[in-house]
């Protein structure tokens, strides 16, 4: 764990209350065209610092990132029930590959949504603590605040770099799904379903690929945020 964590986020914990008024304040700013230093300054208000905004938008990002990889499993076993499908039944599998497809797809773009996020309270976060540095006229003050975001850098591109190696996945995936959607679709019969069976092994390989993806991006963004919210 990181020993500069110190100074970071423990867990967020407020009154509903107040709460719900800033989740409702905050809705109504941003239909206002609301600023980021107005955005930041509100949250501040209910006790909430940049870096407790990062690991909880981390935490976001981590849970989309777990409905994300549970969508694309339960993809890949409709994908493989299809091949134990009857030739009478092979209609109202494709309707169930097609509803996972889309879910998946739905998945995918809130997944890059909520990294998007985080990528940019962290800009705003390390913009502010470089101005705290150099406020900092103490020079082994400053050395060490130096450090603590060095290290805090490090930690987050670490987390962030499989973040979007894990979302990059999803394309190929989600392309090489609706291929044999298509072709299911264009060619509904027995001799369709084994054509596609032939070559199914690809695209089983590249969703298990991609859930192995998400799975070392899940552990990364645990990591960050048990070294954020470190003692």
């Amino acid at each position: 764990m990181n020993p500069f964590a110190r100074t970071f986020v423990q867990p967020l914990a407020q009154p509903l209350a107040a709460l719900v008024l800033a989740t409702t304040t905050l809705a109504g700013l941003t239909g206002c065209g609301v600023t980021d230093k107005a955005y930041y300054s509100l949250w501040e208000q209910f006790g909430y610092e940049k870096r407790d905004l990062l690991v909880s938008q981390v935490t976001d990002a981590r849970e989309q990132q777990e409905d994300t990889r549970e969508q694309f499993s339960s993809a890949l076993e409709e994908f493989r029930a299809t091949f134990d499908s009857e030739e009478n039944q092979l209609s109202k599998a494709y309707d169930a590959l097609q509803s996972n497809y889309d879910d998946c797809q739905s998945e995918a773009v809130s997944l890059r949504e909520e990294i998007a996020k985080v990528k940019d309270i962290s800009t705003d976060l390390f913009k502010e603590w470089d101005g705290e540095i150099e406020e900092q006229t103490n020079a082994s003050f400053k050395a060490s605040m130096a450090k603590q975001k060095e290290a805090t850098v490090v930690s987050y591109n670490a987390m962030v770099a499989k973040m979007d190696e894990a979302a990059a996945t999803m394309d190929p995936v989600l392309q090489a799904f609706n291929e044999r959607l298509l072709f299911l679709k264009s060619s509904m019969n027995a001799q369709a379903l084994a054509t596609l069976q032939e070559n199914a092994d690809e695209l089983v390989g590249d969703i298990e690929g991609l859930i192995s993806e998400m799975n070392k991006s899940i552990a990364e963004a645990d990591a960050f945020i048990d070294e954020m919210g470190g003692a």
